[in-house]
């Protein structure tokens, strides 16, 4: 399972249904991974926003949840996603899907895996399976 920042945030701020999502993963055995760019939404946001518990808990995330890191053949993948979901929207930049999303989205596609997000039109539109909480 790909966990987007939408969940992660949630679950950071307790709420509970992103929390028992979070249980039956665990509780069912399915692997959980942040994509590297998950967690330069989540460090940006607590570091404009954020006080110092919510920055050492999002420092600590990698420590929680395996990490992918975005190599060439991701980007790439990223790229023909994003360029894919333009074209079926008449043009360039008219999925108005932003930068981040489209790696997430390479990175479930190379784990045959859903993304775990509130964000489901973005993520549909990239042509990833997508599961919300």
């Amino acid at each position: 399972m790909i966990l987007d920042s939408s969940f992660l945030i949630e679950l950071l701020r307790q709420e509970q249904d992103a929390f028992d999502k979070g249980v039956t993963l665990a509780e069912s055995g399915i692997p959980q991974r942040i994509p590297s760019p998950v967690l330069y939404e989540l460090r940006y946001g607590v570091e404009l926003k954020g006080n110092a518990d919510e920055r050492r808990v999002v420092r600590n995330l990698p420590r929680l949840y395996p990490v992918v890191r975005l190599n060439e053949e991701l980007a790439s993948d990223a790229a023909t996603l994003v360029a894919a979901a333009d074209e079926a929207a008449g043009g360039p930049g008219q999925s108005g899907i932003d930068d981040i999303d489209p790696m997430i989205a390479a990175v479930a596609d190379a784990v045959d895996e859903p993304v775990l997000t509130e964000n489901v039109d973005d993520f549909e539109r990239l042509g990833v399976t997508v599961e919300t909480w």
